[in-house]
């Protein structure tokens, strides 16, 4: 693109200047125009939009601008037509001075995308300054002895314009004896010379006036005009003469004051006072006369001032030598100096910024910032570099000459980096170099790339049931890393149905503060679990959120009274022969409460405790079980008619009751009663006894060992005592007076001072060094002496199940922990066939799956010893508990007989037959329940005979049999537990319905006579006396430990056995997680996949926690020291309390036994202690599901009964 203004330019030349302006281009991808200074405002310079590739109607919201550097506003563009035009005048000798070239850079930036363009507009020359005198008049002295063709030197004229328009010509006007000498020298110095045409005759003409016209090359011509008078002189024969006409010199623009320049020398022929000459400056061009002195007499040139090379690089001095004849003569020279660039400038660097600050998004090579540098001198000395420091995300790109561009080299991130400070620097090519630098502040601005993000994924709350509407539950708190409105969060509620209802019923959260309310009283016996999510959202756009999940888990209160289920028939009918402990009648009853507070216990009231004339009662009823049996055999003095109240009592605080009437009436004949399903004869019986006896043996090794931990520690704490020397004399001895311990203190800096006993007394100082050098005395340390793992079965084969770490005090070498198994067998396989641990990493996998039914625990130790030598060591346990998955369907044992007979005159109610089956997972798993499918329904659509109770399996009939039931009956009964998926089988009764008979065979578990009742008491005696041995040793064993603990920890820090630090739960990763959260004291339990259920356990460290920093009391609940310390007190109390409760029922041995493995229990959010799970590990028999609290260190102890089958 190419516009210029001007005459002259003909169709070739305009076609020639297209050509070399687009090869311009092609090499330098800018635009450029051109415009004659002294254009008038409004002047049309280029279609700068069009040329730019820029629509028009895109350059407002691209934020089209343009600048140029000191150029002011010389240049507009019309952003409604794109057009480049004169905004003010241009004086090209103002901008450029006599430089050849002269041009207006600009720079035009728009935005979005941010683009850079540059464009020249040179400025033409037109011919408006006319030539210049320096003087309106000029005077000569000639002598009348001149002869003819002598020269006589005169002062040009300057013209301002360059090219053509300073091409002079000069005119003389007429006259009979000068004529005009033209300058010819290639530099166009303007020197001009009279020339003597014939003799001067003083006596005729003693003065002439001339008049010197110059004229420029210009269209039109432009004139300056100088007035020429020359006196003529008398004779004096010889001029001054210099020995060169012209002299060059070459002079470095920082010389000094007083430099020498050059020395002149002119000679005179005449003698005396015609020969003496005195040398005088006539002019200096351009107007450097205060910069240079002549001394009169020797001729000497100086430099008088401060000379610059970016000012003038050249300086013309005419020079007169004048004699002191009488006329005086003159003769004169031109002294021509060049002054040589030095490198006296520095650098300069402009810096203009854009689209500031930089949003954290925007993309690799986005222009930031525009840098020009410029350097006034020339040569090596004005070529610039540039640099950027320090390291960051930018780089320098040239874009032009002496042009750069700030350009993003890398992603930006105002989380890592809210701003850099950069710096540019400019360094010249000169010897020495100078520089310059210029500071860049870059802000970068914040967008909306982070989401709000929750401490923990998951978070678990208790709430009692019936609390107060409205009342605060937990609070939640996210954080954004963003900045401003991209910072601020907003919580809501991510709403479900829970059942019929909304979720907003229930709950409510706080927009600002994420507080959640519960908006009603919560009842734990509607809803147990209340799981839900609540949402995070800031306020960018577009928004970012995240959730997190609440699991509140609502506590029981004892707000529920125990009912009777299924009310007992008004009277039973009871045979006087019955013999002692004889199962009569049982009452049942269920509390819709939980844990302790459903704990029933049954008594009988005095109404019928008591049998007439003080006699022992006939009656008597089970604590737990609810069952009515005989204390003695009846005779005819018991009345006939028994009337017993059954007082029904929970275990809440306050405790709720219900109280049972039983009528039995006694008969002096008639059948057998039905015998009961609790009693046990024969073989079954030696079981139970045997059973017995185990657990006595596990009684007895648990007072043993409680015994030897006692004693053990008791000889530790005795053995805490040491000793040292002491020496003396004038000769000291540096003596180690206690023990060293490298991992305390590394060194001692010791000072010995040595004072006299002189007045006043000297003294003085040495100063000892002392290194303690390690040794191997700390073995590894792992921070639990036991883990507990839950991983569930089927697991892939190498899975990571668990890490362990353990940390040695040592250094170096010392310090170097290897891990290994200590292996042992399992069954009959060893223990490095079912795990593996990595050497260095304590990675713990499973090598292949596990089978819970095959392997419930796995229990094993793992070493960690340091490289010293010796190497010590020490182990940590890991208990694996392998949690069940339903992989295993229902199997029927033993198998039914292929048919059972029954008499068709049995009743309603009447059990018929028993499906009895088993599962060999475990918890929920193996909670079977018995369906009757359809194909046992009645023939024409009548009742069906036959029920199966859902939970037992047995077969009664729900009505009378008749005549019209089939004699053949074949009923399919469906077993299903209660896993996920869940997993069935299927058992066939055939039933055949005969006339008559004998009534249907007793149980086989029926237990008579007074010697079972007689052993069964026995061993009930033997078991309290072991629970009592073992709760005396273990208070003992507490409260030794208890005094040394408190002895240890109210030493300085760093003394005793305590641990410090929360709870820890672990788990593996690849099943689900348990975690804490130490610092909000808030614990969240994962299980993995599927809904929470079975199997949940919490664990706590083996001893008590430090003593927390000032700065820490604030977190610790109060009392949550006192409640740590007892933990194994209040343990061992639950232990021995939970023994001595559920000794009492022989049935409930295997739930006892399933509790002990679990070995410990933990404290829970500070002061308060944790323990809930459901362990179903046999059928047939009730399991107990205990949960403790501690809170305001008082101990509350609840029980849930779960039924199995």
């Amino acid at each position: 693109m190419f516009a210029t203004q001007g005459r002259g330019l003909d169709p070739g030349r305009l076609l020639l200047s297209f050509l070399l302006l687009a090869a311009w281009e092609a090499g330098s991808g800018q635009v450029r125009y051109s415009v004659p200074e002294e254009a008038k405002h409004g002047t049309f310079v280029g279609r700068i939009a069009q040329d730019l590739g820029l629509e028009l109607a895109e350059l407002v919201p691209r934020l089209f601008r343009m600048a140029s550097k000191g150029r002011g506003d010389l240049l507009e563009v019309n952003l409604q037509n794109g057009i480049l035009f004169v905004n003010s005048r241009i004086d090209r000798e103002e901008l450029c001075g006599r430089s050849l070239e002269c041009s207006i850079h600009l720079e035009v930036v728009v935005e979005r995308p941010l683009q850079v363009f540059h464009v020249e507009v040179e400025v033409k020359d037109i011919n408006d300054n006319p030539p210049v005198f320096s003087l309106r008049e000029q005077k000569l002295l000639i002598s009348e002895s001149k002869q003819p063709d002598s020269h006589f030197p005169l002062e040009g004229a300057s013209d301002a314009d360059i090219g053509e328009n300073a091409q002079l010509t000069y005119r003389l006007s007429q006259n009979e004896y000068f004529s005009l000498e033209l300058p010819t020298n290639s530099k166009q110095i303007k020197r001009l010379s009279l020339i003597l045409k014939k003799s001067l005759d003083r006596e005729k003409t003693p003065e002439l006036n001339m008049l010197l016209t110059a004229a420029d090359g210009g269209k039109p011509e432009l004139t300056g005009t100088v007035q020429l008078s020359v006196r003529v002189l008398d004779t004096n024969d010889n001029d001054p003469e210099f020995e060169q006409s012209e002299y060059k010199v070459r002079l470095m623009e920082n010389a000094a004051k007083d430099t020498l320049v050059i020395r002149l020398n002119a000679t005179d022929r005449d003698e005396g006072v015609n020969g003496e000459v005195t040398y005088s400056l006539t002019s200096v061009k351009p107007n450097g006369r205060r910069l240079f002195t002549l001394d009169e007499n020797d001729g000497e040139v100086r430099v008088n001032g401060t000379l610059d090379y970016e000012e003038n690089k050249f300086y013309e001095i005419q020079v007169q030598a004048t004699d002191k004849g009488n006329p005086p003569m003159a003769g004169h020279c031109t002294v021509l100096i060049e002054i040589l660039d030095a490198n006296d400038n520095a650098p300069e660097v402009t810096v203009t910024s854009l689209s500031l600050p930089v949003p954290e998004d925007t993309q690799p090579s986005t222009v930031i910032a525009l840098i020009s540098v410029s350097d006034r001198d020339s040569g090596v000395n004005g070529q610039v570099t540039c640099s950027l420091m320090p390291h960051s995300p930018f780089k320098l790109v040239s874009t032009f000459r002496n042009y750069y561009s700030l350009v993003l080299d890398g992603t930006l991130d105002r989380e890592s980096v809210a701003s850099y400070e950069l710096v540019v620097s400019a360094r010249d090519g000169g010897s020495p170099s100078l520089w310059a630098t210029a500071s860049v502040s870059v802000e970068v601005g914040d967008v909306n790339d982070n989401a709000p993000v929750f401490a923990q994924p998951e978070y678990t709350v208790f709430v009692k049931e019936n609390n107060a509407p409205g009342c605060h539950i937990f609070t939640v708190s996210a954080r954004d890393a963003d900045a401003q409105e991209n910072a601020r969060v907003a919580y809501s509620l991510v709403e479900r149905r829970v059942g019929e209802r909304a979720l907003s019923s229930y709950v409510s959260v706080h927009a600002e503060s994420g507080q959640v309310f519960a908006l009603q009283p919560l009842d734990r016996e509607e809803l147990e679990l209340l799981q839900f999510r609540v949402s995070a959202r800031d306020a960018g756009a577009p928004p970012l959120g995240s959730n997190v999940t609440l699991q509140v888990f609502v506590l029981d209160e004892n707000d529920n009274a125990p009912a009777l289920l299924p009310p007992p028939p008004p009277s039973q009918r009871v045979a006087r022969w019955v013999g002692a402990g004889q199962v009569v009648a049982k009452v049942r009853a269920v509390d819709a409460d939980s844990g302790y507070n459903a704990w029933l216990s049954y008594e009988l009231q005095e109404e019928a405790a008591a049998a007439p004339g003080g006699a022992r009662s006939a009656f008597r009823v089970g604590l737990y079980t609810g069952e009515i049996s005989t204390t003695r055999a009846l005779d005819e003095a018991d009345a006939a008619r028994q009337r017993l109240l059954v007082l029904v009592k929970d275990h809440g605080e306050p405790a709720l009751t219900a109280t049972a009437t039983v009528l039995l009436w006694l008969e002096d004949g008639g059948a057998a009663p039905k015998a009961s399903s609790r009693l046990v004869v024969g073989p079954a019986a030696a079981a139970a006894e045997a059973a017995l006896v185990d657990v006595h043996v596990y009684l007895v090794v648990a007072i043993c060992a409680v015994s030897s931990l006692l004693v053990l520690t008791l000889l530790v704490y005795t053995a805490l005592r040491c000793s040292a020397p002491r020496g003396e004399g004038n000769y000291y001895s540096l003596v180690l007076d206690g023990t060293l311990d490298r991992e305390s203190v590394a060194s001692y800096e010791l000072v010995v001072t040595a004072r006299d006993g002189g007045s006043p007394s000297l003294w003085a100082t040495a100063r000892v060094s002392v290194e303690v050098g390690d040794v191997n005395d700390n073995a590894p340390v792992f921070a639990q002496p036991e883990y507990t793992v839950f991983v569930k079965e089927n697991n892939a084969p190498g899975c990571h199940i668990f890490t362990v770490s353990a940390r040695d005090a040592d250094a170096q070498e010392n310090a170097r922990v290897a891990y290994s198994l200590v292996e042992r067998r399992v069954g009959e396989r060893a223990l490095s066939s079912y795990v593996s641990v990595h050497a260095e990493s304590g990675q713990v996998f499973a090598l292949q799956p596990l089978d819970r039914e095959e392997l419930e625990l796995l229990q094993f130790r793992v070493s960690a010893r340091d490289a010293g030598a010796p190497p010590l060591g020490s182990n940590v346990t890991l208990q694996v508990f392998v949690l069940d998955e339903n992989d295993n369907a229902p199997a029927l044992l033993p198998p039914p007989p292929p048919s059972q007979r029954v008499a068709r005159w049995v009743g309603a109610g009447q059990v018929v037959a028993k499906v009895r089956a088993v599962d060999a997972d475990s918890g929920y798993n193996a909670w079977l329940s018995y369906e009757l499918q359809e194909e046992a329904a009645a023939p024409g659509g009548a009742r069906s005979a036959f029920r199966v109770g859902l939970y037992t399996g047995e077969i009664s009939t729900t009505r009378a049999l008749d005549e019209a039931d089939a004699a053949r009956q074949r009923l399919l009964v469906l077993v299903k537990d209660h896993g996920e998926p869940a997993l069935t089988a299927t058992a066939t009764v055939l039933l055949w319905l005969e006339d008559g008979g004998a009534a249907p065979k007793a149980s086989s578990r029926l237990v008579v006579g007074p010697a079972a009742a007689a052993a069964e008491a026995a061993l009930v005696d033997v078991h309290v006396y072991l629970v009592v041995a073992i709760c005396a040793v273990s208070s003992l064993l507490v409260l030794t430990l208890l005094v040394y603990t408190a002895l240890r920890c109210s030493a300085p820090r760093g003394e005793g056995a305590c641990v410090p630090g929360p709870a820890r739960l672990v788990c593996s990763s690849a099943v689900g997680s348990w975690s804490s959260s130490p610092r909000r004291r808030r614990h969240r339990v994962c299980s993995g996949e599927g809904p929470p259920k079975a199997d949940l356990m919490a664990f706590s460290p083996s001893l008590p926690p430090c003593p927390l920093p000032d700065g820490e009391v604030g977190e610790q609940s109060t009392g949550g020291d006192t409640s740590s310390k007892v933990g194994y007190c209040f343990f061992i109390f639950i232990f021995c309390f939970g023994n001595i409760s559920l000794l009492s029922r022989p049935t409930s041995w295997p739930s006892v036994l399933g509790f002990h493995s679990l070995k410990k229990i933990k404290p829970f959010h500070g002061n308060k202690f944790l323990i809930s799970f459901k362990y179903i590990r046999h059928l047939n028999f009730s399991c107990i599901s205990p949960t403790f609290h501690v809170l305001n260190n008082e101990i509350k102890m609840k029980w849930r009964p779960w039924i199995t089958t």
